[in-house]
């Protein structure tokens, strides 16, 4: 009997059952493993019982958002806090060396030099890591083509590095963003808009309120007031990884784009392709294809003089390789994010790989290909300079769990911590999470939708995980049953319920309405709408035009990506929760505008903080050797 066959037991084939076999009965090992193995050996009945345990742990790593599996970590690797079937200590991990040398010269496993050739084979080991050959694909794809771009030029823009003679680029610099003053510290928002402007490839990292748009949108109208000087049109794509991002990109140029109006930097023509340049995803950007590919690749490369894409710590390594291979050569790419906040929920830490140790290191790392190409905007104008959240989060991202604890016990108005979940500190948190959805539900009684919008996003509890003490269901039924407490109307059967939050879980362009966008059911003409939040106001859609939702009194800290609120509260769980990791604290901490609220003991603080997210990768010592 092999691996993957259906047996009573589930229990793999005689050629790997001793290696895995207990990993299997623990649950460490699933279906997809097991048949994946079942059908190698097949084909390679050679293959080593260790090389084929090597398979199984590469293919199950990308589940947690690891590129490859490092044999000295590979516990970490491939097992979650549900892999507790049989304790850690009784499974029978491989010994590295041993390990090691079963990997060199296997039929299944190949060098990286063996990797090019035509004969493929299932795995790439590098004497580090050991990666399915597909994602090794992809690592080299992108690390080779960040690298050329480096050294190509860009259509209708200034050649890489090279200043155009007649001065043309810093005067429409000067326009946008100011005249620079000597002996004054170097404004790094334009610095970022020169690099992407006179780069094959540029990165702009910075957290929230940093000023990324702000540069985003000064890119865009210098490149075409560029382009326009010589006597042509700029075709410019805007992206995102999801529809929301998208749709918040849009909204964030379109607010930029009248100040600049208003000064007389852009008119006519210009404000209109501006205006006009609406983002959309990168699945959408790169098109469909068939079921495996997009439309647009090397072959059939984007037509797009320059592309932006915004939320870059949200694509993955397969997503990223896709679009570069999609963008012409001789395009200019600007890869925008934040490298601190939550990854893909797919294999990769691409954002974070792209920085690297350049905000750090500066000029140390010259001759790396990305050496002189990365931005990182650190000054915060979404906060006062003596803002406690500021500090909180800068305290987080840094890893220094003390100074967060110690800013978070000051007491300071703007950021409160509640190390008690179940004391009676945290009654005036409830009570103002509940008074707000009680005038959201009010407002949306009477139809006003806007109201019902602002107060429903005034204070929001953003949750770390679903189930539990702590969990968003727990908040959301709370609140609901208050709310129907407090206002009679709001308690009608059915599906939808006057007065309900929602949040969209899918995105639906035919109605306008993507994964995350958030709305309001409000009384309407007689009947039920719901008031969807756009960047001017609210939209009214039909309820039976929405299809996937859920309600929106609590959300969980991955939903909230991207979003931001007056007064976020912050609920952990208690301390040994697998899902405490330093970038979800942070991501939790700056979706906070004004007001931080913190609940959660200090263990459960301090292990969020130490743990920061470990995924296995070899980009980052590719484009920084």
């Amino acid at each position: 009997m092999r691996v993957g066959e259906p047996t009573v037991s589930g229990a793999p084939g005689p050629g790997s059952a001793a290696e895995l076999l207990p990993f299997v009965e623990a649950g460490v090992l699933g279906p997809f493993e097991q048949q994946l193995v079942d059908a190698v050996e097949r084909l390679e009945p050679e293959a080593t019982p260790l090389a084929l345990l090597a398979l199984a742990f590469a293919a199950r790593a990308p589940r947690f958002g690891h590129v490859c599996v490092e044999l000295e970590r590979v516990r970490d690797q491939v097992l979650d806090g549900d892999d507790t079937a049989l304790p850690d200590r009784e499974l029978p991990w491989p010994e590295t060396t041993a390990w090691s040398h079963a990997l060199e010269g296997s039929v299944i496993v190949a060098s990286p030099e063996q990797a090019s050739d035509a004969s493929l084979r299932p795995l790439v080991w590098d004497g580090r890591r050991v990666y399915l050959q597909r994602y090794w694909y992809y690592e080299l794809l992108v690390a080779g083509d960040l690298a050329r771009r480096n050294v190509s030029g860009a259509h209708a823009l200034d050649g890489p590095g090279e200043p155009r003679p007649d001065g043309m680029l810093e005067r429409t610099l000067d326009d946008l963003f100011g005249a620079e003053e000597g002996g004054m510290e170097r404004d790094l928002q334009r610095l970022a808009a020169q690099r992407a402007l006179t780069q094959g490839v540029a990165i702009i990292a910075g957290g929230p309120g940093t000023g990324k748009t702000h540069a985003v949108v000064r890119i865009l109208a210098a490149a075409h007031l560029l382009a326009h000087s010589e006597g042509h049109d700029l075709l410019v794509g805007l992206a995102a990884p999801t529809g929301k991002a998208a749709a918040r990109m849009g909204e964030a140029v379109r607010a930029q784009l009248g100040g600049l109006q208003g000064r007389g930097v852009i008119a006519g023509a210009l404000a209109d392709a501006l205006a006009g340049t609406d983002p959309t995803t990168v699945h959408r950007l790169l098109g469909r294809g068939d079921r495996t590919h997009f439309r647009h690749d090397r072959s059939n490369p984007l037509p797009h003089d320059l592309v932006i894409v915004d939320e870059t710590s949200m694509l993955s390594l397969p997503l990223m390789a896709k679009l570069l291979d999609a963008v012409r050569p001789d395009a200019r790419l600007v890869l925008v994010g934040d490298p601190f906040q939550l990854t893909s929920i797919e294999a990769g830490t691409v954002m974070d790989d792209l920085v690297g140790p350049a905000g750090e290191t500066g000029g140390a790392w010259d001759g790396a290909p990305l050496a002189g190409r990365v931005t990182e905007l650190r000054r915060r104008r979404r906060f006062a300079e003596d803002s406690a959240i500021a500090a909180v989060a800068d305290a987080v991202r840094d890893g220094d769990a003390d100074r967060a604890i110690g800013l978070l016990g000051e007491g300071r108005p703007d950021a409160r911590w509640i190390p008690d979940a179940a004391g009676h500190d945290l009654d005036p948190v409830r009570t103002a999470v509940v008074a707000a959805a009680v005038e959201a539900a009010e407002a949306a009684v009477a139809g006003d939708a806007e109201a019902a919008l602002e107060a429903a996003a005034r204070i929001k509890v953003l949750a770390a995980v679903r189930r539990g003490p702590s969990g968003s269901y727990q908040w959301s039924d709370r609140i609901e049953v208050a709310v129907a407490e407090a206002v009679p109307q709001v308690r009608s059967a059915g599906r939808w319920r006057l007065g309900s939050p929602i949040i969209v879980t899918g995105n639906d362009p035919v109605n306008r309405v993507f994964n995350g966008d958030v709305g309001v059911v409000v009384a309407h003409a007689g009947g039920l709408r719901v008031a969807m939040a756009t960047g001017d106001g609210a939209r009214l859609v039909a309820p039976a035009r929405l299809d996937r939702w859920e309600t929106w009194w609590a959300m969980t800290i991955h939903k909230s990506q991207g979003s931001e609120f007056p007064h976020a509260v912050v609920s952990l769980p208690a301390a040994g929760s697998p899902i405490l990791t330093r970038e979800l604290l942070y991501t939790a901490v700056t979706r906070a505008r004004d007001r931080l609220t913190v609940i959660g003991s200090e263990e459960s603080i301090r292990e969020a903080i130490d743990r920061p997210i470990a995924r296995a990768s070899g980009l980052r010592d590719r484009l920084w050797p």
